[in-house]
């Protein structure tokens, strides 16, 4: 790759091209490889770039050293970094305003025990850099910021803290056409024009200076950028985007069956099942040693099996999968994950430390389908005394760390099982995205949650979910609109027959319509894994209206529906109209509206004018078959098109491309509406040979005749909607 370098005293400032439209910059004494490049958890930079100008240029990026600064453009912006040298009043100012990178201790949901943890002077060599802006806003940070999307104004420590800032990502981006990413795995600072408003400083405790440059045309463009080296947002299997359900902690085996049996009787579609820490003999076992709680679970040594396909038929896990449930097992460790990475790295030392996953192989080969971490021990406080098996102490392995948890539990479950895993983690840092899915935190669904969820796609990560309420409306309703969604019984009585029969009525309406949109919502899903651009998207990352910029209320979910919560007013963008999904009423672009929300809905849903949305009807379960039959929602405005992506949901041959897309286009204009179904291009296992739509069109009047394949075809009308059939042919005519 292209680089240049810098002589800055004793140190190399060395500038050099990652990849198109990505720079990296590093001051170094000897440019040893990052933890992040060791572990494999970097796309490995790629040959591009030319030296011309006195600098670097890579696609669209110029970047140069001039008067002491880093300076780095494009055709949109021009910015300057400088490395900063007054690093004891910047240490002094941070050290303020982030109690000294080290926040209050605080006791944990099954933290039984009373544990001392060492400090140590972890601002060994401490560094800042400064970035010049020019008032533009930033976005990113994930968690690190919980009422707002704006970052500008506040001081951030990017420290993983239980409930607190469960995963901090150390990236920012702004709309003037660029990001930056933070390659330290070190706990440090970031001020983002708090102390000078015209100025973002990042402060590092120790190791180098070490930062990505990205620039692109939209914030869309800079995460598809980002997302590139940190890993695209992991593509769960298609099951995963249905429900969650969290048994109660004390829930034995039959208690668990009665759900199962209470959900399919009632018709309230579900695809997992989640136990709590109640699973377990030992109470929040944290070891490698795990057993069954056999006074719950009739689950004995003698009757496992030593191959995940063929577990024991009559383990109530095998039962529920015949349900069509998968089982997921809750789990908390405080394990040292680089023996396993320093192993993988071609060190062959014997830590005496196992793979994490060996232990769990044998629980999937019982029918466990999922995992569930949580963080407890491993991100509450940390002892800054310890020493991992590769050297590094825990101020600079502590964020690494959940990274590293859900990059073992992902490879060792592909490779055992030869399938797409899930697992769920609520900690995370750079990277985790791309493993794991993720929650946020104990927190029970508030409006806190659905800010930490819109940070987190602004920063590369999307697949989110809360912990839904089952006895308010709001977190029903955004609840289910999340890229997968789960209800958390944990130690009450929040299955939803037990909710009231207006809370059941909600609940059972926001299930169905989520499994109804289960096309909808996997094809956005295989759209993230593709793009960087996440299912849940705040509205900056999709819009440039000023109202928009700002806002935690609402949100996109995939490119046409608008979701608002915790709210009595939303705004709906220019550039089109905006159907009420409630209601019908149609409104115009560019205005704030106050919302009236129907008594048995939670919450504001529109629809984007020109949408096209495919739908199927509602399954108990996502059995991931290939579908013979849609129904596509078209809401004719102008002209619009739609890309359907689609795969076999559960193998990993996505990753080698197997997949297909459809595309629809729907013109609209005065005397007619033209609807047309491409082919579906490319292939994967168990695909249909031939597929056959129904088009439901959101048409208030009658048309005079509906035309598909050329024949004249029957409409019937269903509230604001007509329905016709269009079977396998590729066009179909609305004419008035």
């Amino acid at each position: 790759m292209a680089s240049f370098s810098v002589d800055l005293g004793g140190k190399q400032l060395r500038i050099s091209a990652y990849s198109k439209n990505i720079v990296r910059f590093r001051v170094s004494e000897n440019f040893e490889p990052t933890l992040f490049e060791r572990y494999g958890i970097y796309h490995p930079a790629e040959e591009c770039g030319e030296l011309t100008d006195g600098g670097l240029l890579t696609g669209d990026l110029f970047v140069k050293y001039e008067d002491g600064k880093i300076v780095f453009s494009s055709n949109r912006t021009e910015r300057k970094i400088t490395i900063g040298d007054e690093v004891a009043r910047v240490r002094g100012y941070m050290d303020r305003k982030l109690g000294g990178l080290r926040p209050e201790y605080r006791q944990i949901i099954g933290d039984e025990a009373k544990r001392n943890y060492g400090t140590t002077d972890f601002e060994k060599d401490p560094k800042y850099i400064e970035l010049e802006t020019d008032g533009e806003k930033f976005y990113g940070l994930g968690e690190s910021n919980e009422d707002r999307l704006v970052l500008n104004g506040k001081t951030y420590l990017e420290r993983v803290v239980y409930q607190r800032c469960e995963i901090p990502i150390p990236f920012i981006m702004s709309k003037e056409g660029y990001g930056i990413l933070c390659n330290s795995t070190f706990w440090h600072g970031v001020d983002v024009c708090d102390r000078e408003e015209n100025k973002v400083v990042w402060y590092l405790p120790d190791g180098d200076i070490d930062f990505m440059i990205f620039i692109g045309y939209s914030l869309s463009q800079i995460l598809e950028r980002f997302t590139f080296v940190t890993g695209r947002p992991m593509l769960m299997p298609k099951w995963a985007h249905g429900l969650t359900f969290t048994e109660q902690y004390y829930a034995d085996q039959f208690e668990i069956m009665h759900t199962a049996e209470k959900f399919r009787s009632l018709g309230l579609p579900c695809d997992m099942i989640s136990l709590e820490p109640g699973w377990m003999a030992k109470r929040y076992d944290f070891s490698v040693d795990k057993k069954w709680n056999t006074e719950r679970f009739f689950i004995n040594e003698w009757a496992r099996r030593d191959n995940p396909h063929e577990a024991n038929a009559g383990f109530f896990l095998s039962a529920l999968k015949r349900y069509g449930f998968k089982t997921q097992l809750w789990l908390c460790c405080q394990h040292d994950f680089t023996a396993h990475e320093e192993n993988l790295a071609g060190n062959n030392t014997d830590f005496g430390i196992p793979a994490w996953f060996d232990h769990l192989r044998a629980f999937v080969n019982d029918g466990a389908s999922s995992f569930k971490v949580d963080p407890c021990h491993v991100c509450d406080s940390a002892d800054e005394a310890r020493v991992y098996a590769n050297g590094k102490a825990e101020p600079e392995m502590h964020n690494l760390m959940q990274t590293l948890c859900v990059k073992e539990m992902y490879q060792g479950a592909k490779a055992h099982t030869g399938i797409r895993p899930m697992h769920h983690f609520c900690g995370g840092y750079t990277g985790t995205g791309a493993y794991s899915a993720g929650n946020t935190g104990d927190n029970g669904g508030r409006q806190k949650s659905m800010a930490w969820m819109l940070n987190l796609g602004l920063s590369g990560y999307s697949n989110v979910t809360c912990d839904m309420n089952v006895h308010d409306k709001f977190t029903i309703h955004y609840g289910f609109f999340m890229a997968w969604c789960q209800l958390n019984a944990w130690a009450g009585f929040e299955h939803p027959w037990w909710a009231g029969d207006e809370m059941n009525a909600l609940f059972t309406y926001y299930d169905k319509l989520r499994y109804r949109l289960m096309p909808y919502i996997y094809s956005t899903a295989i759209s993230a894994y593709l793009t960087g651009m996440p299912v849940c998207r705040a509205m900056p990352l999709m819009f440039d209206d000023t109202m928009c910029e700002n806002t935690v209320c609402q949100y996109m979910f995939g490119d046409n529906l608008l979701v608002g919560a915790f709210t009595d007013k939303v705004f709906l963008p220019a550039g089109s109209k905006w159907i009420d999904y409630w209601t019908g009423e149609v409104y115009d672009g560019d205005q704030e509206i106050a919302i009236e929300v129907p008594e048995d809905r939670g919450g504001a849903l529109y629809v984007r004018g020109g949408a096209i949305i495919p739908t199927e009807e509602p399954k108990n379960y996502t059995d991931c078959k290939d579908l013979k039959h849609l129904t596509i929602e078209i809401y004719p405005e102008g002209l619009s098109h739609y890309t359907l992506y689609e795969d076999d949901g559960v193998t990993c041959d996505f990753e080698h491309g197997a997949r297909t897309s459809t595309s629809f286009v729907c013109n609209t204009s005065d005397k007619s509406i033209v609807i047309m179904i491409g082919e579906r291009e490319g292939a994967f296992t168990g695909m249909t040979e031939e597929r056959e739509y129904t088009a439901r069109v959101f048409l208030k009047k009658d048309p005079k005749k509906v035309i598909v394949g050329g024949k004249k075809v029957n409409f019937k009308r269903d509230g604001n909607y007509i329905v016709f059939d269009i079977g396998n042919s590729d066009e179909a005519k609305v004419l008035f």
